[in-house]
């Protein structure tokens, strides 16, 4: 009995993997957009970059005829390395569960429903790639990864220089002018932004400011999430993007967390991606003891004797980093 149920097991796993959508899955995931993942066979990353000065142009000098040359010299990189995260987490089947399992194999009426309670190897994927995109997204709003979990504490700092980071006070005060401070934001970055990230409670900051409400006023609208980003576009030519995007830390507590920091406003000097998100093999992966591989993330089964159970697990090694942080100017909103 215990070699049949293991089998019932595997076809649910296998079923379950294939409808699983990973596009789906991940379509509204901002974090992946500006990280995409890709794989290496490092486990550690050496990432070297120029420093901001390192970017400005240096000018040749005029020379007379029939004199050497001066000889150039070469801009002095930064060099960093950095470690990949593992991120994984299991399920149990227990005998109880596996009974009724069986049960709804044999009962064609019961099968949709209990592979949407027991969806392990969907609802372990998912999970993995919400804890990559929590990571991708602190990266987002705050240029750090501050991981204080399972026995990890770590910091990563990419290195975003302290003119690159900004605070203002007063946004939620209607009267409180908005466009000057994001003038004066677009000016220090010599007029590159193209790009704005931020939350609906930023958001509703810009459609609740006594200035921005005039300008709409005078054309005969509302200043609503179309017409701020529109005016601020055709004005400062900066693409505002609104993200509220969250999870839960257990599928038992319904508390809700934002994967962006609800006070920053990401600014970006490029319309691209920001970087990767690099992965590397899973232990499971280097055994060759997979089930499934999908979007990177590995899916093992594995059975127990006493008590009869079977376990699946999804797992990843993952880490976010951009290919250039003078890309972001990062500005902390105060109430």
């Amino acid at each position: 009995m215990a070699d049949y149920l293991g089998m019932i097991d595997k076809e649910l796993l296998v079923a379950v993997s294939n409808d699983f959508d990973y596009l789906e899955a991940t379509k509204d995931f901002i974090g992946m957009r500006f990280f995409p993942m890709v794989k290496t066979e490092n486990m550690k990353l050496a990432v070297i970059q120029l420093t901001e000065k390192g970017k400005v142009p240096v000018m040749a000098l005029i020379h007379a005829l029939d004199t050497e040359a001066r000889i150039g010299d070469r801009p002095n990189p930064e060099g960093v390395n950095y470690e990949l995260f593992l991120i994984k987490e299991k399920l149990n089947q227990g005998e109880a569960l596996k009974k009724l399992l069986l049960n709804g194999m044999m009962n064609p009426d019961k099968q949709e429903a209990l592979r949407r309670i027991f969806d392990d190897a969907a609802n372990l994927i998912s999970r993995v790639l919400t804890r990559i995109e929590a990571m991708a997204c602190e990266v987002l709003s705050t240029a750090k990864l501050t991981i204080a979990e399972n026995n990890v504490a770590k910091v990563v700092d990419y290195g975003l220089p302290a003119t690159h980071r900004m605070a203002v006070n007063g946004w939620s005060n209607p009267t409180t002018n908005i466009l000057a401070d994001l003038v004066d934001i677009q000016t220090r970055a010599k007029n590159k932004i193209v790009r704005a990230v931020m939350t609906s409670k930023i958001m509703g900051y810009l459609q609740k400011n006594t200035g921005l409400n005039s300008l709409a006023a005078t054309l005969g609208v509302i200043a609503s999430v179309k017409f701020v980003k529109e005016y601020i576009s055709q004005q400062l030519g900066i693409e505002i993007i609104v993200y509220d995007g969250s999870y839960r830390l257990s599928a038992l507590n319904d508390t809700e967390y934002y994967f962006l920091n609800e006070d920053v406003v990401t600014f970006l000097t490029t319309d691209e991606v920001l970087g990767r998100t690099f992965l590397t093999y899973t232990p499971e992966e280097d055994a060759g003891i997979i089930d499934r591989l999908e979007g990177f993330v590995a899916v093992t089964q594995y059975s127990t004797p006493d008590p009869v159970a079977t376990w699946t697990k999804a797992s990843a090694i993952a880490f976010p980093c951009p290919a250039d942080i003078y890309q972001m100017y990062i500005l902390t909103v105060g109430a």
